[in-house]
């Protein structure tokens, strides 16, 4: 009997023991800085701006934060666009109409485009798939003259951390 009950109380402490050994990754983290708050994935993290910019961004724009899971399965970047010498910042329907007709020459298949509100402020959204299958979606604003672009990559048809993101992201 009296083996029978250290049996189980050691196979309860293994339990315990291994159990408070494993890290939780949190549901959400909280992204502040540069006037930006917003809530994202928990098992995202920081990534490299310089490596996402041009890739997700293109040459007119400067990336401000570039987050993502581990495995890169999903990312969102998020930049200030930089018109340069003579230009200046087109409306948000110009900028959907000049981005949809780039769009075959990069591969991308045209899914879908809507008007969104984020932070208070008009915006629009286009979606995409490319030839490796990965969906992206361009999200451009302007905000005190300032234009922004947001780009949400995954390798899933999924939109839920998308929109989860954008309820709470706040500009000042």
């Amino acid at each position: 009997m009296n083996k029978v009950i250290i049996t189980v109380l050691i196979i309860i402490l293994a339990i315990v023991g291994i159990s408070g050994c494993t890290e939780q990754t949190p549901e959400n983290k909280t992204y502040s800085a540069d006037g930006i708050t917003f809530q994202y994935p928990g098992n995202w993290t920081e990534l490299n701006k310089t490596k996402y910019n041009s890739i997700d961004l293109g040459n007119k724009s400067e990336a401000i934060f570039v987050l993502g899971d581990d495995q890169n399965q999903s990312r969102l970047t998020f930049g200030k666009i930089t018109p340069g010498q003579g230009e200046f910042l087109n409306s948000l329907a110009v900028w959907a109409e000049q981005t949809k007709s780039k769009s075959s020459s990069n591969d991308l298949k045209f899914l879908s485009e809507k008007n969104l509100t984020i932070a208070g402020v008009d915006a629009y959204q286009l979606r995409f798939i490319n030839t490796d299958g990965d969906y992206i979606t361009s999200i451009a604003l302007i905000k005190n003259n300032t234009g922004y672009v947001m780009v949400y990559r995954s390798i899933f048809k999924e939109t839920e951390t998308l929109e989860s993101i954008l309820k709470s992201f706040q500009m000042p």
